[in-house]
C-alpha cells in the first residue's frame, strides 16, 4: 500500500513538473487555445502573455525582466507566463489586435486585460508588472476574450487580403507584383484540377 502511494505521489510530482514546463514555453497559432483555454473557461489558470518578437529591441530589453517575473509568479502559483511571436503566429496577432510590440495581455476571470503602462528601461519593470498582475489589473477595463477564428473565416480573410493585393498591383500596373500574387492561386487551382481528374479516373468503371 505504501509502495503504491509512493508511486502515485511520484507520478503526480512528475506530472506537475511537466505541466509547469509546458506552461512556460512559447505558444503559437497551433497550441495557444488548447493550452491556455483563453476563450473556453480559462480552467488551466491565469495567463500573462507577452506578444513579442525576438528581433525587436524593446522585446530584447524586456526579456530578462520577463524571465525573472515568470519564475517568481510560477513559484507563488499566481500566474503562468508565456510568449507569442506575432510574426510567426498571424492568427493570434489578428485575433487579439496586436499592433505594437511588446503587447502584454492578462487572461483571468474569463476576461482579457491589456497592460497599458509604460515600461522604462532601467526602472523596476519586474516589480511594476508583478503589481499589475496581482492587483492593479483590476483598474483596467476587462474585455471578452475573442474566440478563435473558424477555418472558413480564416480562409475568407486570406482571400480578401489576396484580392486587395491583386487590386493594388493592377492599379500600379506592376506586372511583376501581379505575377507573384497570382502564381500561388494558379498553383492551387492546378492542384485542385489534378486531384479532381485523379478522382474521376479512379471512379471510372472498368470495361470487361
Amino acid at each position: 500500500m505504501r509502495h503504491t502511494g509512493a508511486v502515485l505521489l511520484a507520478a503526480c510530482l512528475l506530472l506537475a513538473v511537466g505541466v509547469q514546463a509546458q506552461r512556460r514555453r512559447t505558444l503559437n497559432d497551433e497550441n495557444f487555445e488548447h493550452i491556455t483555454q483563453a476563450a473556453t473557461g480559462q480552467t488551466t489558470g491565469i495567463w500573462f502573455v507577452n506578444f513579442c518578437s525576438p528581433s525587436a529591441r524593446a522585446c530584447k530589453e524586456l526579456a530578462p525582466e520577463w524571465e525573472a517575473l515568470g519564475k517568481e509568479l510560477l513559484q507563488s502559483q499566481t500566474a503562468f507566463l508565456t510568449t507569442v511571436d506575432p510574426h510567426t503566429s498571424p492568427r493570434l496577432r489578428d485575433r487579439f489586435g496586436i499592433s505594437h510590440l511588446p503587447t502584454l495581455l492578462l487572461f483571468r476571470d474569463r476576461k482579457m486585460y491589456r497592460f497599458s503602462g509604460k515600461l522604462t528601461p532601467g526602472s523596476d519593470i519586474k516589480g511594476q508588472l508583478e503589481r499589475w498582475v496581482r492587483e492593479e489589473y483590476a483598474s483596467s477595463p476587462g474585455h471578452d476574450v475573442p474566440p478563435p477564428p473558424s477555418p472558413m473565416a480564416w480562409l475568407v480573410k486570406g482571400l480578401e487580403a489576396k484580392a486587395a493585393s491583386v487590386k493594388h498591383a493592377l492599379e500600379k500596373q506592376d506586372v511583376r507584383a501581379l505575377a507573384l500574387e497570382l502564381l500561388p492561386v494558379l498553383c492551387v487551382c492546378l492542384m485542385g484540377l489534378a486531384l479532381m481528374l485523379a478522382s474521376a479516373v479512379r471512379r471510372k468503371p472498368k470495361r470487361d
